[in-house]
């Protein structure tokens, strides 16, 4: 048999159609590689400008796992904060010799403020009485209520409860500074801990004029919740405890009174002796333009330099709107104030009071 060479066509093909298909199949690899190549630096692109486009190579993998841990509080913090919180039932339900805490007679979750077993817990419903509250924490122990404050102003309930051993202490939660839109939150809604973004800051007062230091600023989240659902920040600091729907009440609000509470155990709030509201809750017009402060409607201090009408435009040199002046009035003594009075603008000193 007459062996053929390898680089020659078989006889009975022609010469000229066997180079043809030899350079077709040289092009088709080519093709194929550079469309490749071309997918690949469209994609490297694509995940360089669109963060997240695809998800399906290595440049989107860093920013699919980034969004589903924003979803999931960090389990550390999570156990942290459960050592923190505990709920507060009205009373022990029996059945027969059996004692159980009963989910229906559950009035909701309370975290500890301070080490000496002082709680808060949001119930505007509360009556007075308190005698048969049990208060169980994560690690099972169970607790009587000594004593119960309520401040009116917020709807927050504080609860004390003693520890067992003289000299222990509980763990406390921290408070966070502050909040913008945007921001993720998570809250504590039927046992999970559901993230969720902050959406704004806005005045809410049920009644005007109200106390210059009492709660009128509300936190608006995404969705919705229960009432009493308690709000953190991605480092597990306390926002706030949710009121109605998606409102919450921030936690400056509790910031505001605990130094009464734990020292003379009463609710109070710092004040400069006044009632009224603040410009971004009823706009205050002067010459045809809204200006900034705050209206002075009633003044509850005797022998106070404020006067019905007044407007107060600045507390050492920050302009009075709900949050300077609550963060002013609540690290000074005696402040310093500008104020608009029948068209004239003014300056003394006011003394700041408990109320």
């Amino acid at each position: 048999m007459q062996s053929i060479p390898p680089h020659l066509p078989p006889p009975v093909s022609n010469i000229e159609n066997h180079r043809k298909w030899q350079r077709i199949k040289i092009l088709l690899v080519s093709v194929v590689f550079g469309m490749l190549a071309g997918a690949t630096g469209a994609s490297m692109m694509l995940g360089w400008i669109w963060p997240g486009f695809g998800g399906g190579n290595v440049w989107f993998s860093s920013k699919s796992v980034n969004v589903a841990s924003r979803d999931i509080l960090d389990t550390q913090t999570r156990l942290e904060l459960a050592d923190r919180m505990a709920t507060v039932y009205r009373d022990l339900s029996t059945i027969a010799s059996l004692n159980f805490l009963s989910p229906e007679k559950k009035i909701g979750e309370a975290m500890f403020v301070s080490s000496d077993g002082w709680m808060i817990l949001y119930y505007p419903t509360y009556n007075g009485d308190y005698k048969n509250w049990r208060v169980l924490l994560n690690n099972g122990r169970s607790f009587v209520v000594q004593k119960v404050l309520k401040d009116n102003n917020s709807n927050l309930v504080y609860l004390k409860i003693t520890p067992e051993q003289a000299g222990s202490q509980f763990k406390v939660v921290n408070f966070a500074d502050d909040v913008k839109p945007s921001d993720d939150v998570y809250v504590h809604n039927n046992n999970n801990w559901n993230h969720d973004l902050v959406v704004n800051k806005i005045p809410r007062s049920a009644q005007l004029p109200h106390l210059d230091s009492a709660p009128n600023t509300v936190i608006e989240l995404n969705k919705t919740f229960n009432g009493g659902d308690i709000v953190v920040d991605t480092q597990g600091k306390i926002v706030g405890i949710v009121s109605d729907s998606r409102y919450i009440l921030p936690s400056q609000y509790v910031v505001n009174v605990l130094p009464g509470i734990l020292g003379t155990q009463k609710v109070a709030y710092r004040t400069l002796g006044v009632s009224g509201w603040f410009s971004n809750e009823q706009p205050i017009i002067i010459k045809n333009e809204m200006t900034a402060g705050f209206a002075v409607a009633k003044v509850i201090l005797k022998n106070s330099n404020l006067k019905t009408g007044d407007i107060i435009l600045e507390v050492n040199g920050q302009i009075a709107d709900n949050e300077n002046l609550w963060y002013t009035i609540n690290s000074n003594q005696s402040l310093k104030l500008k104020v608009l009075r029948k068209g004239k603008t003014i300056e003394f000193t006011q003394v700041v009071l408990e109320n």
